[in-house]
């Protein structure tokens, strides 16, 4: 199949599948994500992963990663650093400690694979977060910047222990030639650099290309930034799509927010961001998962479970209540390429066979798919509080 005809079959069947997403009163992100499933290998075999959808797919994460900077609030991310901080750490602990655990104990895996199979079930990834908080006008709440804030230290953390794991146990891979001392400059060089660009240079270039008298120059210019930033970051050890996010948060800071918010979007969601929920779907081929049925599910629990109680918990140590520390929980679930990265590492180390690779795989695949429902759950259930709430004052009054 045509590369064009495999972007036609994308498009269409995404947007049938928002659609009935939303007749059913679910987030558009589920029926596009159940897509990937359906036309995948999975079930129906009219799409396969190909380069050119991981292209695609790329672009479309980053872009919506950079939407959701452009629509922060650095203030309220700077208000919520402590207990995102507590929550990516508590986010972190409970999957790793536990899934080790489950390797050790239960399926006498060696104590150096189980705790990299631990690594991978501890990094989130909240681009499908990010969509469902959008739809739900929930990504400038409270809950919302504590889940962005705690991606992102999750997200060095993770980076942090894997290169810890890596100097330790590793054998045979080229994953990891920095030293931590090394590794943890580059981290901390990230964010002087993102901070000193955003605050000096963006909104200079920004200016600069409106004056110019080409067509769509600061929408130009935009692009220019959110894939520079993101280009920037994987050159200093972190993810692009944390790159992405810094630059739209930068530019959130200036006068042009608005009007680029209105051009980006457009871009983003006729062609590249679906492209992205379809490719995960596509990841998921359920050939040869028999043998393996009992460690996988084993390990989908306590992706699920270790994620949403310990961010829950290092909510509700800052005085959240439960309703919205569960939504901080549930947005920490979904899983993303920082943990297909931890995955890889540890087969070219060789701590993990192909076979518990690919188990590695489907788990965080499964994790993706599952975390938007168990958002919209919480989002609801805070939401008729909320109304509940309001009704007995009224009463009362």
């Amino acid at each position: 199949m045509t590369y064009l005809m495999q972007l036609v079959i994308i498009l269409l069947l995404t947007k049938l599948g928002a659609h009935v997403s939303n007749l059913l009163k679910l987030p558009s992100v589920i029926g596009e994500l159940l897509i990937g499933v359906l036309a995948g290998p999975a079930v129906f075999h009219l799409l396969t992963p190909t380069t050119f959808i991981q292209y695609f797919s790329e672009f479309g994460v980053i872009i919506l990663m950079f939407i959701a900077g452009l629509e922060g609030d650095l203030n309220l991310l700077m208000r919520y650093w402590r207990p995102a901080l507590t929550v990516a750490t508590l986010g972190v602990i409970f999957p790793t400690a536990s899934a080790a655990a489950l390797c050790i104990f239960v399926f006498n895996f060696q104590w150096t694979t189980a705790i990299f199979i631990g690594l991978v079930l501890s990094a989130t990834s909240v681009s499908i977060s990010v969509q469902v908080l959008k739809e739900m006008h929930r990504l400038n709440s409270r809950e919302g910047a504590i889940i962005l804030g705690a991606a992102v230290a999750d997200d060095i953390m993770c980076v942090i222990l894997l290169g810890i794991c890596v100097g330790l146990f590793g054998s045979g891979s080229a994953a990891s030639n920095q030293s931590l001392p090394l590794m943890l400059i580059t981290k901390l060089l990230f964010f002087v650099v993102m901070f000193a660009l955003g605050k000096w240079f963006v909104p200079r270039f920004l200016q600069f290309f409106s004056k110019l008298t080409a067509s769509e120059n600061e929408t130009t210019a935009a692009l220019i930034l959110c894939f520079g930033f993101a280009a920037l970051a994987v050159a200093l050890g972190m993810s692009d799509v944390l790159g992405a996010y810094f630059a739209g948060l930068a530019i959130s800071e200036t006068n042009f927010k608005e009007k680029l918010a209105l051009k980006i979007e457009p871009i983003g969601y006729a062609v590249f961001i679906p492209v992205f929920f379809v490719s995960i779907g596509l990841n998921i081929s359920f050939a040869g998962m028999q043998h393996d049925l009992i460690f996988i599910t084993s390990l989908i629990i306590i992706a699920v479970l270790g994620k949403q109680i310990g961010g829950a918990l290092g909510a509700r140590l800052f005085h959240l209540d439960w309703s919205a520390a569960n939504i901080v929980g549930a947005g920490m679930i979904s899983r993303g390429e920082m943990a297909l990265v931890v995955a890889n590492v540890a087969l070219s180390t060789h701590l993990i066979d192909q076979n518990h690779y690919t188990a590695m795989i489907v788990v965080t695949v499964v994790t993706t798919i599952i975390a938007p429902f168990i958002l919209k759950i919480f989002i609801q259930q805070s939401d008729n509080q909320q109304v509940n709430s309001m009704k007995l004052n009224e009463v009362k009054q």
